[in-house]
Formats: C-alpha cells, sequence, structure tokens
C-alpha cells in the first residue's frame, strides 16, 4: 500500500522530471535542432558580404596583441577593418601595434583618455570604438579570445542587415584541471542558455566576444544602452533593453565560435557582473531560467528523498515505486542531458561532458546562488560614484 507521503514524493519527482525534460528537450535542445536544420539546406542564408568594422576593447593586463591580432586581421573576407580600442597599454602592446599597422592597412586604433574616472572605462571604450567603425556592421571581440577559422567574419556577416542583431557563440578553451573543466561547462551551459532564447525569439542577452549590431542601431537607442552610473553593464543591457526580438539572429557553426583564454580570475568577474545586471533583463527569460534552476533542485531533492524515505521505510510493495521511479527519471535525465548537451557540442566540435555532468550541473546552482547573494551583499560595487575602481 502507498503511503500519502510517498503519493507526495512520487509527485513531485514526477512534476519536476517532466519540467526538466522539457526544458532539455524543447529549450535547450534548441540549438542543436537549429544546426541539424542548416545542415540539411533547411535554412539558408544571404550570400551578401557586407563591408565590417570589427571592434576590439583592449584593456592592458596580460593580453599580447601578437596572440590574438593576426588571427583578426587574417580573415578571409573581402572588406574589413579591425579597431582597436587602446585603454592603457604597455610599451610592448604599443610597439606591437605599431608593427602590425605597417604590415596590416586596415588596423586602426583609438584610446581611452587617461584622466577618465567618473565614466565607466569599457563603455567608453566601445562607444569611441563605435565612433571610430567606418562601416555599419559592426563586429565586437575581446582581447582574450580568438577566432577558430578564417571564415568567422563571413558567417557572422551573412546574417547582418541594419536593423538586427546577431548573437554568436563563444566558448572556453579546454584546460586540464577539475575547476578549469567546470569553468568550460559552465561557460558553454550559459551561453546555451542565452541563445535559445534567442532562437525562441525572446533574446535577452549576449556575449561581447561574438556579437555584430548596426552602428544605425546604435545611434537610434543609445539612450536605452548604458546607464551611466553603473560601471559594468554593455552588451547584455543593450540586448535586452533594445527592442531586437523580431530581428534577432544566431550563427552557430563550428568554425563561427570563438574561444576565450578565460581565466578564473576573469571568470568570477563575469559572474559577480552577470549576477548584478541579471535586475535589468527581460523577466521572461529570467522567469525561464529560474524555473529551469529550481525544477534541476527539486528534482535532485525529490530523488534523493524518495530513496532515503524507502531506506528508512523498507517496504517491498513500494520498492518498484519509491527505488524504480526516482532510479528511472535520475537514469533517464542523464542520458537526455547526455544527448542534448553533447550533440550540441559535437556539432559546434567543443569538449564533451561525459559523468561529470551531474555534479558539474548542480554545481554550477550553488556558484549562482553563491554570486546572486554576493550580488546582495555587494550591490553598491558596480555602481560608480566618486570614482570607477581600476
Amino acid at each position: 500500500m502507498v503511503s500519502l507521503i510517498e503519493i507526495i514524493l512520487l509527485s513531485i519527482l514526477a512534476v519536476s522530471f517532466i519540467t526538466q525534460m522539457i526544458f532539455y528537450w524543447v529549450v535547450l535542445g534548441k540549438p542543436y535542432y537549429y544546426m541539424r536544420a542548416v545542415k540539411k539546406g533547411r535554412i539558408r542564408f544571404s550570400p551578401a558580404t557586407p563591408p565590417v568594422s570589427v571592434i576590439v576593447y583592449v584593456r592592458n593586463r596580460y593580453h599580447r596583441l601578437q596572440d590574438f591580432l593576426p588571427s583578426l586581421l587574417e580573415q578571409e573576407y573581402p572588406q574589413f577593418e579591425v579597431i582597436i580600442v587602446n585603454d592603457g597599454m604597455t610599451e610592448d602592446n604599443s610597439n606591437t601595434l605599431f608593427q602590425l599597422q605597417e604590415q596590416y592597412s586596415n588596423l586602426y586604433s583609438t584610446h581611452v583618455p587617461v584622466e577618465t574616472r567618473n565614466v565607466s572605462r569599457r563603455k567608453l571604450g566601445l562607444t569611441l570604438g563605435i565612433k571610430a567603425a567606418k562601416y555599419d556592421c559592426m563586429l565586437f571581440t575581446e582581447a582574450d579570445s580568438h577566432p577558430r577559422s578564417k571564415d568567422w567574419i563571413r558567417l557572422m556577416a551573412r546574417h547582418f542587415t541594419s536593423k538586427n542583431v546577431v548573437l554568436g557563440m563563444s566558448a572556453k578553451e579546454n584546460e586540464e584541471g577539475f575547476f578549469s573543466k567546470f569553468m568550460i561547462f559552465d561557460y558553454f551551459f550559459t551561453n546555451l542558455q542565452t541563445l535559445s532564447m534567442a532562437l525562441f525569439n525572446h533574446p535577452h542577452a549576449g556575449s561581447g566576444r561574438n556579437l555584430i549590431y548596426s552602428k544605425t542601431h546604435f545611434n537610434e537607442g543609445k539612450k536605452l544602452i548604458w546607464p551611466r552610473s553603473l560601471r559594468q553593464i554593455e552588451d547584455d543591457v543593450f540586448i535586452s533593453n533594445m527592442d531586437t526580438r523580431p530581428n534577432t539572429e544566431v550563427e552557430l557553426s563550428a568554425e563561427s565560435v570563438i574561444l576565450t583564454n578565460l581565466n578564473a580570475y576573469d571568470w568570477k568577474q563575469e559572474k559577480k557582473n552577470n549576477a548584478f545586471i541579471k535586475q535589468f533583463y527581460r523577466v521572461g527569460p529570467v522567469a525561464v531560467w529560474n524555473l529551469e534552476s529550481f525544477s534541476r533542485v527539486i528534482f535532485i531533492f525529490s530523488v534523493i528523498t524518495c530513496l532515503v524515505w524507502w531506506f528508512l521505510n523498507p517496504n517491498p510493495l513500494t520498492l518498484p515505486y519509491l527505488c524504480g521511479a526516482s532510479a528511472g527519471c535520475y537514469l533517464l535525465r542523464f542520458f537526455f542531458q547526455l544527448f542534448i548537451v553533447n550533440r550540441t557540442a559535437s556539432l559546434l566540435q567543443l569538449k564533451k561532458f561525459y559523468l561529470s555532468i551531474p555534479l558539474f550541473s548542480l554545481m554550477q546552482i550553488m556558484v549562482n546562488v553563491y554570486f546572486s547573494m554576493y550580488r546582495i551583499a555587494h550591490k553598491k560595487e558596480n555602481y560608480i560614484f566618486k570614482y570607477e575602481k581600476r
């Protein structure tokens, strides 16, 4: 005889399992289905090659221009320029930039004034880069990243019109070590969530490492983009605040992926910034991913609770219900995770995840909760008062 408590436990398990399956098969599976449709020729793109301005903000810390600039300057694309926004380069980098400018006629630079203190230097730097851009199509990336192929500009620009935004995929390069592997998973999963919502016509964020929008679009709506009092809000709020829903495109292919050398410090800074700016996102996408996180926790909790309940109250009659249902649901969810995550990663030629997925997915929830609490405790850190912290 199944007790009332056991019925409640099984009901919670069933609801959370179904919710998780919807997220994996419908929402998170969207990029995989999209890439399959492109591969089969059901989705076609314009052959146009509009001139492109590639804008890179370089705030000198440990990025070396010779490590990433050649991969940008040697793209196989008919007409493009690369604009480096210099924010305090070292002498070595300045010399490298001068040498590269002599070698490449399409390499230009601008700089953030040293005396600037009362605004976000990155936001100011990007604005200066946009003003310096010669072409309407502006493609953004960062100094810790590099394109995987020489077709990156072509693949991103094939979606471009003067009124749309193009979101691309970025991924952390493979590194050894447990925490590095977790960062790879977290960064990949977060980007997958962002692109999934954009494919459902609900864009709410974008990665500044692989992003296109037009200079015209920026000039028409820049009053909505970057609140002056905020220190770390750029691309995400632009995507969320601008009316881009009818005009957001997604580029998903192995050759268009941007690989980043994101280290632990910068990853933590990005997690802090993302936790802070989440309050500026559209309510709908945030609610969707909060529901996914909540159902993920409830599912794991219900599986453990069912097993513990049967262990404390062993009954042969309830064994198939509690143990069988909880173990079966967990294994099915694990199989679906492997399928969706790894098939998507495979098409993008990125690192696959196997037995680490259950642990990393649980760790991700705990890490996100930690940074959300950090935001509450340090909410003033992202505002500019007398000067910006260097």
